[in-house]
C-alpha cells in the first residue's frame, strides 16, 4: 500500500483572505470618508429667472415702489408694500436696474424661523420680475421678514454686494389689496 501525505487543514489560507478582504475595505471605506470631506464640486450659479420682463415694472401706485441705491453699488427697485395672492404668490416687482453691471436675485426669509419663504433666480440688467410662487404652504396672516438681495458679476458670479430690507407681507384680502386695483 502506498502512503498518502496528510495536510491539516488548518484555514490559514482562508484566513489571509478574510484579513485582506476587510482591510481592504476598511482602506477603501477610509478613502470615500475623506473624498467626502475634501470635495468641493464645481459652483453652479443660481438659474436666471424664468419669469422675467425686460423694462420697468408699472406697480400700482399703493404697492410703494421705489429705488434703493446700495451704497453705489448697484440699485434695485421693489415694493415697499408687498401683498399675498389668493395662490399664495407674492406682488414685489423685484427689478434690475439698467444701470447695474451685475445681476440680482432675492431671497425672503421669514425674521422669526429663518425660513425662506420666497426666491427669485438671477435677473439681468434690464429686467423685473412682478411677482414670486412660495417655496412652501404659507399662513394668511402679517408676517415680519427680511429681503436679501444679493448682487453677482456679469462674468464671474462673483459677489458684487448685498442688502438687507426688513418688511411685512400683508396677507391676502387685507384693505389696500392689490387685486383691489389690477383692472
Amino acid at each position: 500500500m502506498r502512503e498518502q501525505f496528510t495536510r491539516v487543514k488548518t484555514g490559514a489560507v482562508r484566513k489571509r483572505v478574510a484579513a485582506f478582504t476587510a482591510g481592504s475595505i476598511a482602506l477603501l471605506l477610509i478613502a470615500a470618508v475623506i473624498y467626502i470631506l475634501i470635495y468641493k464640486p464645481p459652483y453652479q450659479p443660481p438659474p436666471l429667472e424664468s419669469n422675467a420682463v425686460a423694462g420697468v415694472p408699472a406697480a400700482p401706485d399703493n404697492a410703494r415702489y421705489g429705488t434703493i441705491d446700495a451704497a453705489g453699488k448697484f440699485k434695485v427697485g421693489v415694493a415697499g408694500v408687498m401683498h399675498r395672492q389668493e395662490d399664495g404668490s407674492l406682488n414685489l416687482y423685484f427689478a434690475n436696474s439698467e444701470e447695474n453691471n451685475a445681476y440680482l436675485m432675492c431671497e425672503i426669509v421669514d425674521t422669526d424661523s429663518k425660513e425662506p419663504l420666497y426666491r427669485s433666480g438671477l435677473l439681468r440688467p434690464g429686467e423685473y420680475v412682478e411677482s414670486l410662487q412660495p417655496l412652501r404652504k404659507i399662513t394668511n396672516e402679517a408676517v415680519k421678514v427680511e429681503i436679501y438681495v444679493y448682487a453677482l458679476g456679469l462674468d464671474d458670479y462673483i459677489s458684487a454686494g448685498e442688502i438687507t430690507l426688513e418688511n411685512t407681507l400683508q396677507p391676502y384680502g387685507s384693505a389696500d389689496n392689490y387685486n383691489n386695483y389690477n383692472n
